[in-house]
């Protein structure tokens, strides 16, 4: 599986190499910015190369663990609490966006509604005797 990847992977870092020079070259892509896209072909041929080696390295492992035939020593993953946790996470990040789209007004930017908050002005900075 990894190794169909990494040539998918490595096939889309050529795909866009020839896309980006096709670019520059019809003269829609400046010169100014094509390290940037070099920079993220080089990381698709990269990332495809460095695929089919771990999953070459995986293969191998995997023989040598069956010509062992030894239980696995890691120990098994606590599910309940684990579970648990990411419905605590997921609970609290959707109870945050609500209150901020809640607490927002209608019509007004996230950016003004910051700037103008209670947390901006001096309360009690007339009563100071």
């Amino acid at each position: 599986m990894g190794t169909k990847i990494g040539s998918c992977l490595t096939a889309l870092g050529l795909c866009s190499l020839a896309f980006y020079s096709a670019m520059m070259a019809t003269g829609i892509l400046p010169i100014h910015l094509m390290p940037q896209f070099l920079v993220s072909s080089i990381i698709f041929l990269s990332s495809g190369r460095i695929m089919r080696k771990a999953a070459r390295a995986l293969a191998r492992d995997s023989e040598e663990k069956e010509k062992e035939d030894t239980p696995p020593t890691a120990s098994p993953a606590d599910w309940p609490w684990l579970t648990g946790l990411l419905n605590f996470t997921g609970a609290l990040l959707v109870i945050g966006i609500m209150a901020i789209f809640l607490m927002k007004p209608l019509g007004v930017s996230l950016k003004d509604v910051l700037a103008v908050s209670a947390g901006n002005e001096q309360f009690f900075a007339t009563a100071v005797p």
